[in-house]
């Protein structure tokens, strides 16, 4: 698998065709770029990051967002939010980290191979020929002399040859036959995962604590802070539960075969109609289920309809950019907003079921033996029934494997995983701390040997071999990112 390093035709010279076959910036309110100017946006041990290099690069990226958002025009807010900016120059960053090495280990690209890989590219051809005036033509187009793009080639082919470094670091079958063996070793386990602080809900508090702490004015500004931190649950927008069929295309074909199946679709049949007819992919599986959605979800065309519509309705045939849509609005929720007023005895109660630590650490206690007796006795429906009072995580019946050692998105620590290895099914392991229930019972051990075979290994070897090479390059960039005097001019970003 390639990285971010390794595809090397994706920056140096694919920014440069981004700029040939990209007449403008195609995104709204970022215009104000001159690229003529030659400061820097960085440095990176005394090499430049230019103004110019920077823009290209932050150009390709929206344009890649753009895209993926249907076209729309990122705004300079969505920059900052989604961290794009930032993105880039650290791209940049590593890039220049790389060069840098690759310098400091003596890779040298000769003026034949720059001048071979530039002959081989389609952009300067004519006739299957390199094209001298196009090339100049091309360059002087967008700003380019030819010494310019050459060095970017070069700095391109340098990278290539760090990356074939990396790629040439082997891993012996000896450590991947152990590797497997580590795999192969299967212990299957059941258990829960809860924090303390989940079973805060369940602590008793009563009406004159209640009302004693909403006495106090000193405890105002903790309930308004509560409102603030909680205002979603509160002050929840009108939501519509819709599904919907997709017919692609917006010409009279499409149209069409929208209308005709309109024609035989009811509030019974829909889910089962949507599989078979619909041509998104996903409602294929799901019979076009939305789910519950808000405004500002979906595109404006279809959201329009779905909220006037009422309960048990289906839409006219209705255009927006993926095509025609049939729409089936099945349930409807009307927007909630609860004062702070109305809710002030349920965040007192939160904010005093928290202060009560020694009950909360009795039922804490008690919660755990209740769970471990239900687990000891396989009884998994109960173990769930209060998961899902407390948002605790269940495991059945789960893998956990000696290479990997997690379970429950959780790596286990070696003496815990040593544990789980060692003990005999029917084992309950305690693994939790004073903050958290963490049982895991051993139901089965599996060894599937140590016989792996040829195809397995090789594919294995391979997988290694990337995951080799991918953490020695992590483990080069961040120690060369700590090495690195990195100087950056946030202003001209």
């Amino acid at each position: 698998m390639k990285n971010a390093f390794a595809s090397k035709m994706s920056y140096f010279i694919l920014t440069f065709i981004f700029l040939i076959i990209t007449a403008s910036f195609l995104f709204s309110n970022f215009t104000s770029f001159s690229l003529g100017t030659s400061s820097n946006v960085a440095t990176v041990d005394g090499t430049p990051i230019s103004l110019k290099e920077y823009q290209t690069a932050l150009t390709r990226q929206v344009e890649f967002f753009n895209q993926m958002m249907g076209g729309q025009g990122m705004t300079q807010k969505q920059l900052e939010e989604m961290g794009i900016k930032q993105s880039v120059l650290n791209g940049l960053i590593q890039q220049k980290l790389i060069l840098n090495t690759a310098d400091q280990m003596g890779f040298v690209v000769s003026l034949d191979e720059v001048k071979n890989e530039i002959k081989s590219m389609p952009y300067f051809k004519t006739n299957n020929q390199f094209d001298v005036a196009l090339y100049r033509n091309m360059l002087q187009g967008n700003g380019y002399v030819p010494t310019q793009f050459e060095e970017l080639v070069a700095n391109d082919l340098k990278q290539k040859k760090v990356d074939e470094l990396f790629n040439s670091t082997l891993v012996s079958e000896n450590f991947v036959q152990d590797v497997m063996k580590f795999k192969n070793n299967i212990v299957t386990v059941q258990g829960i995962k809860l924090s303390r602080q989940a079973l805060a809900p369940m602590v008793t508090v009563s009406e004159q604590e209640i009302k004693d702490y909403l006495a106090k004015p000193e405890n105002q500004k903790s309930l308004e802070t509560a409102y603030t931190e909680n205002f979603s649950k509160y002050n929840k927008p009108e939501e519509v539960k819709a599904r919907h069929i997709l017919i692609q295309g917006e010409d009279a074909k499409a149209l069409d075969k929208i209308k005709a199946i309109k024609a035989k679709v009811n509030t019974k049949n829909f889910a089962d109609i949507a599989k078979k007819e619909t041509e998104d992919p996903t409602g294929k599986a799901n019979g076009g289920d939305l789910g519950w959605f808000a405004a500002g979800r979906m595109v404006p065309e279809f959201e329009t309809v779905a909220f006037k519509m009422n309960k048990g309705e289906i839409s006219e045939p209705v255009k927006t950019q993926f095509g025609y849509h049939i729409i089936m609005v099945e349930d409807k929720k009307a927007a909630e907003t609860k004062s702070l007023d109305s809710v002030k005895n349920e965040l007192a109660q939160m904010a005093l079921q928290k202060t009560k630590g020694s009950d909360l650490d009795k039922l804490l206690k008690s919660t755990s033996d209740s769970l471990e007796a239900a687990l000891n006795k396989g009884d998994m429906a109960e173990v769930e029934a209060l998961a899902k009072k407390v948002d605790g995580t269940v495991f059945k019946n789960t893998e956990v494997n000696q290479y990997d050692q997690s379970l429950a998105q959780t790596t286990l620590a070696p003496a815990e995983a040593d544990k789980i290895f060692k003990a005999a099914p029917g084992t309950i392991l305690n693994f939790g701390n004073p903050g958290t229930i963490f049982l895991v019972k051993v139901v089965s051990k599996d060894s599937k040997g140590a016989e792996v075979p040829a195809e397995k290994l090789k594919a294995e070897v391979a997988s290694q071999n990337q995951l080799f090479s991918r953490k020695v390059r992590e483990e080069l960039i961040k120690t060369m990112n700590n090495k690195a005097k990195v100087v950056t001019n946030p202003s001209l970003m």
